[in-house]
């Protein structure tokens, strides 16, 4: 825990890769957000960051409630939104856990840094979309059904 206080995790979610679809809908959205609930049972404490790389996607995102949601667009603009999250806002001293919702292998450098620092860093993905490099840069691996259940 930092500094006596509550334990915090911060998860970045991918959400196109999370949902399975680079057109994502209300439904799948929150689909998504029912299986991380039911999975990790997110707290007061917790940030949850969402990271869309269509326009088209942002209103569908929205339907997460609580949730703060970084835009860029273009080809990895999701992960390249949340790496920069993960980079940029001095993550290893906010939280005791990042919980990275994606496959993605660009996530690798920054779980390796983050868990070098002592943070535990777990990769919640469906098992066909798992970068290895990924998996084995993270502290623990969360495996997602390959169908989403709403």
């Amino acid at each position: 825990m930092k500094h006596g206080k509550a334990a915090r995790r911060l998860f970045v979610v991918d959400i196109e890769n999370a949902a399975g679809t680079g057109r994502i809908d209300e439904k799948s959205c929150k689909s998504v957000k029912s299986r991380i609930e039911r999975t990790y049972m997110p707290g007061q404490n917790d940030l949850t960051v969402i990271g869309v790389s269509h326009k088209n996607n942002l209103f569908p995102a929205h339907s997460w409630e609580g949730a703060r949601l970084v835009l860029r667009e273009g080809h990895d603009g999701a992960d390249l939104a949340l790496e920069n999250v993960l980079t940029t806002e001095n993550v290893e001293n906010r939280f005791d856990e990042v919980v990275i919702v994606s496959g993605d292998g660009l996530f690798a450098k920054q779980a390796t840094r983050l868990r070098s620092l002592g943070i535990k860093v777990t990769v919640d993905s469906r098992a066909r979309q798992l970068s290895r490099i990924l998996a084995f840069s993270c502290t623990s691996v969360s495996l997602a059904p390959s169908a989403l259940a709403a």
